[in-house]
């Protein structure tokens, strides 16, 4: 009679090296998601651009990862009088999605999850944890949320 425990450890030590996971692939369709992620955002504050209400900016930045490593990706900075907003990548190694960007300002951040692991996915913005969590899909009525909530309050 065989022990259990070993063969159950054994077994997913096999499965474990049967599944070779591509981190390059994931990596590289990971960063065209964020750009496209950006241009989505660009495009929704687009009259704001135009009235020259809100400037962007992209800078690179670097992000180390455990499988993944340490690889350049882009972060979009919107500045709107005199605030800055950022929208920063933290990975693709994120439970529960295939990728997360945080939204940052003055006052609160908000986290954004990518829910597919391919390339043409869409965009999640977590609007509560707790005590239960509440989701909403990336559009102009949850991008005010955010913004609202990262900025400063007016006086």
């Amino acid at each position: 009679m065989g022990d259990q425990l070993v063969d159950f450890l054994r077994g997913r030590r096999q499965q474990g090296t049967n599944q070779e996971t591509d981190w390059v692939g994931k990596k590289d369709a990971w960063v065209r998601s964020v750009d496209r992620l950006y241009r989505l955002v660009e495009e929704m504050l687009r009259d704001s651009i135009a009235a020259e209400d809100v400037r962007l900016r992209r800078l690179d930045t670097e992000v180390t990862e455990d499988l993944v490593g340490t690889y350049s990706i882009p972060v979009l900075e919107l500045t709107i009088g005199k605030e800055r907003v950022e929208f920063r990548p933290k990975g693709i190694t994120v439970i529960g999605a295939s990728g997360r960007v945080d939204i940052s300002g003055e006052r609160d951040r908000v986290t954004l999850l990518r829910d597919q692991p391919d390339a043409n996915s869409e965009w999640t913005m977590i609007l509560q944890r707790v005590p239960a969590l509440k989701t909403a899909p990336l559009d102009r009525k949850s991008l005010t949320y955010a913004l609202e909530r990262v900025m400063l309050p007016l006086p």
